[in-house]
C-alpha cells in the first residue's frame, strides 16, 4: 500500500507532467497562429496581414487600431511583429496580473488559438478544450 507521501509525490508528478504538456501545446498552438497571420512567409506580421485576419474575423478595424496592434509589441521599431516579439507579447500578457500590458493583439491571438477550425468562432468542443486546460479534469 502506498504511503501518504508517495500519493502526493505521484500527484505532483502527474500535475508537472500536464503542465509540461499544456505549454508545449501552447507553443504549438501560438506557432500555428502566427504562421497563421504571416502570409507572407517573411518571418514578421505586418499591417496588412493583420488587418486582413481581422476582416477574415468579421471585423473591420480603423487603420490606427491594427497599427496600435503592432506598435504596442514592436520591440524593434519596424512596423512588424516578429517571432519573438509574438512570443514575448503572449506570454507577457498571460503572466500579466496587473492588467498593464497591452492586450489588443493578444486578444485577437488567444482567440485564434482557441479557435482550431478557423471558422470565426469557438464552438462546444474548443470551449471545453479552453476549459480543461485551464482547471483540469477534476474541476470540469
Amino acid at each position: 500500500m502506498a504511503s501518504r507521501e508517495e500519493k502526493q509525490r505521484e500527484q505532483a508528478t502527474r500535475e508537472e507532467q500536464r503542465r509540461e504538456h499544456n505549454a508545449k501545446k501552447e507553443l504549438e498552438s501560438l506557432r500555428r497562429v502566427f504562421d497563421i497571420l504571416d502570409r507572407s512567409k517573411s518571418g514578421k506580421v505586418g499591417f496588412k496581414e493583420l488587418n486582413d485576419q481581422l476582416v477574415k474575423l468579421s471585423y473591420r478595424a480603423k487603420r490606427h487600431e491594427v497599427e496600435d496592434m503592432i506598435w504596442e509589441v514592436d520591440e524593434d521599431c519596424d512596423n512588424a511583429v516578429s517571432w519573438d516579439e509574438f512570443k514575448m507579447m503572449y506570454h507577457r500578457c498571460r503572466n500579466d496580473r496587473t492588467g498593464y500590458e497591452p492586450r489588443k493583439l493578444f486578444n485577437v491571438v488567444e482567440f485564434m488559438m482557441h479557435d482550431k477550425d478557423s471558422g470565426g468562432s469557438i464552438d462546444m468542443d474548443e470551449c471545453m478544450e479552453i476549459l480543461f486546460l485551464r482547471f483540469g479534469k477534476d474541476q470540469l
